[in-house]
């Protein structure tokens, strides 16, 4: 029990301190703007005010450290980093943005251009509200609102590259610039499964550059730079919560952090929430295996009820009408086992097992975490939700940062050592092997041809006037009807034939 709850104690007891601070900001000011601009003022004031004290009651505690782990050079050399990393995503559109920004752009949008909560439309009634992973989207509207819709892609942009600075500092990386400092963040931008290996053992031939070759197989585990590209609104609050996670375990503040936190990602996205528990319970077990009691945490009744407050409101938005989201749980390998066994066992292999073994050769610390995260790796293909199997692209985000995490920890071991082992070496072809998936998704940005956002047509009339499900539900649950605004249709909505949820597509409209 000793061995599976050791930890890193050069990183993971570390006490709150400047950089936690910032992420909690960070993460807490959309869960602001969301109680202020979708509440009706009754409901609003009070979740406001439960909210801001349970996060100043946080950030006021005595074990809070003010201080910052990098030096100022440092710390400049990662956010420059970050905010180039962010600039060929589609946030800013200074580069070729990936397809689901189209999707995207109309969220923002509709968030820019509506009164709160935007509609598409009303049956029996009840308004068919956005309701979706809004959180990152929130901010930049509300520059939109302010400044003009010209403004918003410059405000998501630096909304982006924030949060991958904040990831990036988060991260237990050298205090000092320098080549160490510089090499371990192109390993974590580059970090990745080795796809490449995967097609060519798959396929018997390379594949296509540059295209993207991250479903290989019917499942996936994209790349940290491929989920900041393709949906940094669940991408960028996963690895915050986990970086979190692992920086602060150790420490007894962090079932307080845990408890203001996590109540805040849900209208990020919800598997926040998820993808962290197995983690939690693994914590918490090392909590009470201790000695420490829960008075020790010192949580107060103001957090908890803030917690329970926002998490009600928030979970019972993002669940409304979830039955019409396709592609109900399922056991993809046992409804299909002929090819499906080969492709699976191929796929863990290629994604994390190889390199997993060769990291578990020189583990010093973290074990239980370091298991846990691989069984879970393990199992998430075995199960399917959503139409692009959101669980498994959402919730292997937490598991995968921690195998990082152990990376660089051996990697900044070996460099104080300067004696690099073979099993080094093998894990550095695993990681250069990988770094092609990311490099794809680089390429394809500065290279292909540039898109310009479209904010002139909603959400629903980009989807051929189909309300999809992932992102619209039904407005019928009586608590949430007293405490929300009256729904406002989005400009357009009122002179368009609904086709609802599943619907028969109309034609489009000519450009």
């Amino acid at each position: 029990m000793q061995r599976l709850l050791a930890i890193d104690e050069a990183n993971s007891v570390r006490a709150p301190d400047g950089l936690t601070a910032a992420t909690l900001i960070y993460i807490a000011l959309p869960n602001l703007i969301f109680l202020a601009g979708w509440l009706r003022p009754a409901a609003a004031i009070p979740m406001l005010a439960l909210t801001l004290i349970g996060l100043i009651q946080f950030l006021r505690r005595e074990d809070m450290h003010w201080s910052m782990p990098q030096s100022p050079g440092a710390g400049a050399v990662i956010v420059l980093v970050a905010f180039a990393w962010a600039s060929l995503g589609g946030a800013g559109h200074f580069f070729a943005a990936n397809s689901d920004w189209l999707t995207r752009d109309k969220v923002l949008g509709d968030l820019t251009f509506s009164d709160w909560p935007p509609a598409y439309s009303v049956t029996d009634g009840y308004p068919h509200i956005l309701r979706t992973a809004m959180g990152f989207f929130l901010p930049a509207a509300v520059v939109g609102k302010l400044a003009g819709i010209g403004s918003v892609d410059l405000a998501l942009y630096f909304y982006a590259a924030l949060g991958c600075s904040l990831f990036l500092l988060l991260l237990p990386l050298p205090s000092r610039p320098g080549q160490l400092l510089l090499g371990l963040l192109v390993v974590t931008i580059f970090f990745s499964g080795m796809d490449y290996l995967g097609v060519v053992l798959a396929t018997g031939s390379p594949p296509i550059f540059p295209l993207r070759i991250e479903w290989w197989v019917p499942f996936s585990y994209p790349s940290f730079t491929g989920q900041v590209y393709w949906a940094p609104n669940h991408a960028i609050p996963l690895l915050l919560v986990a970086t979190l996670f692992y920086r602060h375990w150790g420490h007894h503040a962090w079932p307080a952090l845990f408890v203001v936190l996590l109540p805040l990602t849900v209208i990020w996205t919800p598997f926040a929430v998820a993808g962290i528990l197995p983690f939690l319970a693994l914590a918490t077990l090392r909590w009470f295996a201790l000695g420490y009691r829960p008075a020790d945490s010192r949580i107060t009744l103001w957090q908890l009820a803030a917690a329970a407050l926002m998490t009600w409101l928030t979970v019972r938005l993002m669940t409304l009408d979830i039955a019409a989201i396709q592609n109900a749980p399922g056991n993809e390998v046992a409804h299909n086992p002929d090819g499906l066994v080969l492709d699976y066992l191929l796929f863990i292999l290629m994604e994390f097992a190889v390199l997993a073994l060769l990291l578990a050769r020189g583990l010093r610390h973290s074990y239980g975490l370091f298991w846990l995260a691989c069984a879970i790796l393990a199992v998430l293909p075995l199960y399917h939700y959503g139409p692009t199997n959101d669980t498994m692209l959402r919730l292997s985000m937490p598991s995968l940062v921690f195998l990082l995490l152990i990376t660089l920890d051996q990697i900044q071991h070996w460099a104080s050592r300067r004696a690099f082992p073979a099993s080094a070496w093998v894990i550095a072809i695993v990681l250069l092997i990988g770094a092609c998936t990311p490099f794809n998704e680089m390429w394809r940005a500065f290279f292909f041809k540039r898109s310009t956002p479209d904010y002139g047509r909603s959400l629903v009339e980009g989807n051929r006037n189909i309300e999809p499900p992932h992102y619209v539900g039904r407005l019928d649950r009586p608590d949430l009807i007293a405490v929300l605004r009256a729904p406002t249709l989005v400009p357009g909505a009122a002179d368009r034939k609904p086709q609802g949820f599943g619907g028969t597509p109309s034609a489009p409209k000519p450009e």
